[in-house]
């Protein structure tokens, strides 16, 4: 894979990117197929999640016939909000993207780790009050992997991770430390079912990057990394994400981002209709203040592009 250090600015109709990928997936994984809609299982923990119970989560599957055979598959992992909207169904953002994957032949399985843990959500709690940090649900993720990788239509060998907001900075912190051995799902015999190649790549995106760049030293991405965010992003700001990308990448370890002009936090959710100032949230670029959020559909669609391309070329 090609690492780029830095955002290669290229203007664009409406937004700038950050890297010189093309927006075309070349591999048959850029067809498009028949999505099944999101179907609720239940993810077993695995030995390596806390969860004091299974983890609920959610299942899309492609339902065509042209891609036989097994699957790449993704664990999509929610932000602090959770993974639900106001009527307690999925919410639009990550029935988006589960449909949007499986229509382009991935299993997406979208992990949920707070209803087991009883949480409803914790972007209204300050960062010091918060019982659940991004590095407690590094477990799950790692669960989920174990429960992809034993489904027969999953090709073991090919799952990357995806996270937004607090759930990309369980992604920064799972890839870069591997699953820990774990015994398998269904079996007796103690061998190891989160494999230690762990995941095969990993998105992140508009993940808080400020602590981990005040340690680049310490942050190695064991897969490639790709990150996007929004130049405007008062939630977690881009700068220390552009300064962490071009630390590791200078290191020629596999990590890029890419950041849009004028774009707030939640740029990419299809149920946001309005830029929206959020009091009730303690934390930000100026605790007190509030955060934004606010849609980007440019950004959103050229996100969609380059998700699908970065998979392409590193689940082959």
């Amino acid at each position: 894979m090609r690492v780029f250090s830095v955002p290669l600015p290229k203007r664009q109709p409406g937004l700038v990117v950050a890297c010189a990928l093309s927006l075309l997936a070349t591999s048959a994984l850029a067809q498009t197929e028949p999505a099944q809609a999101g179907r609720a299982v239940q993810v077993p923990t695995a030995g390596v999640s806390t969860s004091p119970e299974p983890l609920r989560a959610f299942l899309f599957s492609p339902t065509g016939t042209t891609m036989p055979g097994k699957h790449p598959a993704v664990v999509m992992v929610h932000g602090c909000g959770g993974a639900y909207g106001r009527d307690g169904q999925l919410n639009a953002r990550h029935t988006m993207w589960g449909e949007y994957l499986a229509a382009h032949g991935y299993v997406a399985l979208m992990l949920d780790s707070f209803t087991s843990r009883g949480i409803p959500e914790v972007c209204t709690t300050k960062f010091k009050d918060r019982t659940l940090k991004e590095g407690d649900r590094v477990g799950d993720a790692y669960a989920a992997l174990a429960y992809l990788r034993q489904l027969p239509g999953v090709d073991a060998d090919r799952i990357a991770m995806l996270g937004w907001s607090h759930g990309a900075g369980v992604t920064l912190d799972a890839i870069s430390h591997r699953p820990v051995t774990a015994s398998p799902l269904g079996t007796a015999s103690g061998a190891a079912s989160a494999s230690s190649a762990g995941f095969s790549a990993a998105i992140a995106f508009y993940p808080g990057c400020s602590s981990r760049n005040n340690k680049a030293e310490h942050f190695h991405p064991y897969a490639p990394l790709l990150l996007l965010i929004g130049e405007s992003d008062d939630w977690t700001p881009a700068a220390p994400c552009k300064a962490l990308a071009a630390t590791v990448a200078a290191r020629g370890e596999p990590m890029r981002i890419v950041t849009y002009p004028d774009t707030y936090h939640d740029f990419d959710h299809p149920g946001l209709t309005a830029k929206r100032v959020r009091k009730d949230v303690p934390n930000g670029v100026n605790p007190g203040a509030g955060v934004t959020t606010a849609p980007n559909p440019r950004a959103r669609e050229d996100a969609k592009q380059r998700v699908s391309a970065f998979l392409a070329d590193n689940l082959k």
